[in-house]
């Protein structure tokens, strides 16, 4: 291909209530020209919700719409694509055999992502819009809250930094299968709603208190409803609501049922019902951080899709300040669980450093580089529960947490390689790596034995380190430690932990001192 001409790219998304396709060209991140923009409706969300699998005909359906996109990628000449399935696929039982039928029936790849991915795509978005807006700079935070038909994902950010992130299961078409009809249509349904609403995302509330939050910025399908039912009847690249202005439309709706709904915002049967849980949901988010406007901005999960793929693609430099901003959110999370020391940062400096070094010896990339500075960030982490066992504590600690950008399974490989930063060796029969594959397993394996010598180059945790030097002496790695202080239990604890690595990477680690 001729380096002016533009490449194409689509993205594809199997959502709980429609199925998208964005066919786009371009040269860089900030040359993108949409081509296609498609939806097509298809219920698979409430079948998921209700019955917990998604039935044969939905099935084909969904196939026979994949068909089609299938042509216009033909029709295009498009062969670079990425097809994700969220809830709806990815909470059915049956979910297998889905993602079997849509590669044979439509010849498509399809990956199933976990909340945490499919949150991380839609803020990748909508803070891009948000900063080509020029709203993100401010000292005032923002509250990025994406709601889905199956999920609730609350993003804190302020001036470059993620200072927290939740995910909730609480959709708006969740909420609504909460209860059933008979329920809905009795007088006590708004109350019931709004007290379950509030049970499940009030524990939120102390996170984001004593921030000043400028916009709820709220994003997913839902929001087309919301800004209906306001009279907004054309999109605005971002559409200011202020709390004056909600509260009016959140009164007015507590005093209809279900038909006088309908009738006074011309809506459907369907929309009607997703009206009240939606515009509470949106109620008891303003209440937990009393922000004065609420934002809703026209980006969506395809658009985080086609934005990422074209940054990595590219090797835009944009990709490294949502990195920065990823790690500021894991920084936050060692500070809620007070490792604050020095320590850890400086166990992730060395682990760095001699990732880096033995590049040729572990054959990982930059994506397990990144789960090595996670995961030494975070190691000590299980002291907030257990001194004695703190590495088993670790481990669950991070695979409770919520971070932004990592998926489950990137979770549970940082979880491990902190459970083992001191001792132990992982084995295959360790049910805390069942969940891996021998690949994966390596992987922990690897940059455990990392972590292990930089935790014990700093073991009394006061950074007695000026400097550090790597070299290779044949099959040895010369570390070269250059400090002020009597170094006997660093060198004595990194002589205990060198066996490991050497077992690993078949290369021995030798300390050596050198006065400063």
């Amino acid at each position: 291909m001729h380096k002016n001409h533009p490449s194409l790219f689509a993205a594809i998304h199997v959502g709980s209530e429609q199925v998208s396709l964005q066919i786009v060209e371009y040269r860089n991140l900030e040359t993108i020209h949409v081509l296609e923009n498609i939806h097509r409706q298809i219920s698979l969300g409430e079948e998921t919700f209700q019955t917990g699998r998604i039935g044969t005909d939905t099935v084909a359906e969904l196939c026979d719409i994949l068909k089609g996109f299938r042509r216009k990628l033909t029709e295009y000449g498009v062969r670079d694509y990425r097809l994700m399935a969220t809830t709806a696929i990815r909470e059915a039982a049956n979910q297998p055999y889905i993602i079997d039928q849509i590669q044979i029936k439509a010849d498509l790849e399809a990956e199933v992502i976990d909340m945490p991915q499919e949150i991380f795509f839609k803020y990748v978005a909508i803070f891009r819009k948000m900063q080509v807006l020029g709203l993100t700079a401010g000292k005032e935070a923002l509250l990025f809250v994406d709601i889905t038909s199956g999920g609730l994902g609350i993003t804190l950010y302020r001036n470059g930094r993620i200072l927290y992130q939740q995910n909730i299961h609480i959709g708006v078409l969740r909420i609504k299968e909460s209860f059933n009809k008979t329920q809905r249509d009795s007088l006590s349904f708004q109350q019931a709603l709004g007290e379950y609403i509030f049970s499940v995302i009030e524990p939120v509330r102390p996170a984001l208190a004593g921030h000043t939050i400028r916009y709820v910025v709220l994003s997913g399908p839902d929001t087309e409803l919301f800004l209906q039912m306001l009279g907004r009847k054309t999109r605005c690249a971002l559409d200011s609501v202020k709390q004056e202005e909600f509260l009016v439309l959140y009164k007015r709706l507590h005093k209809l049922n279900l038909s006088q709904v309908m009738q006074a915002f011309a809506l459907t049967e369907a929309k009607a019902d997703m009206a009240l849980p939606t515009i509470i949901l949106y109620q008891q988010l303003l209440s937990l951080c009393q922000a004065q406007e609420l934002a809703v901005v026209n980006d969506q999960f395809l658009d985080g899709m086609t934005v990422c793929h074209l940054a990595q693609k590219t090797k835009h430099p944009w990709l490294d300040e949502i990195d920065k901003q990823t790690f500021s959110l894991i920084r936050s999370l060692a500070k809620k669980y007070q490792q604050h020391d020095g320590h850890s940062e400086a166990v992730a400096a060395v682990s760095l450093q001699l990732f880096d070094k033995l590049h040729r010896a572990h054959g990982l990339g930059k994506r397990e580089r990144q789960l090595l500075e996670g995961a030494a960030l975070l190691h000590d982490i299980g002291k907030f529960v257990s001194l004695r066992s703190h590495y088993l504590f670790s481990h669950r600690l991070i695979l409770s947490s919520d971070i932004l950008g990592f998926s489950e399974k990137e979770k549970l490989i940082m979880a491990c390689v902190a459970q083992y930063h001191s001792k132990g060796t992982p084995q295959p029969s360790d049910p805390t790596l069942s969940g891996l594959s021998v690949q994966e397993q390596m992987t922990v394996a690897k940059l455990a034995a990392i972590i292990r010598l930089a935790d014990a180059i700093d073991r009394t945790h006061r950074q007695k380190a000026l400097k550090i030097e790597l070299t290779f002496r044949g099959e040895e790695l010369l570390v070269t430690v250059t400090t002020r202080e009597d170094y006997a239990l660093e060198q004595w604890t990194f002589a205990d932990k060198a066996s490991f690595f050497e077992n690993v990477f078949g290369i021995r680690p030798i300390l050596i001192r050198q006065a400063g």
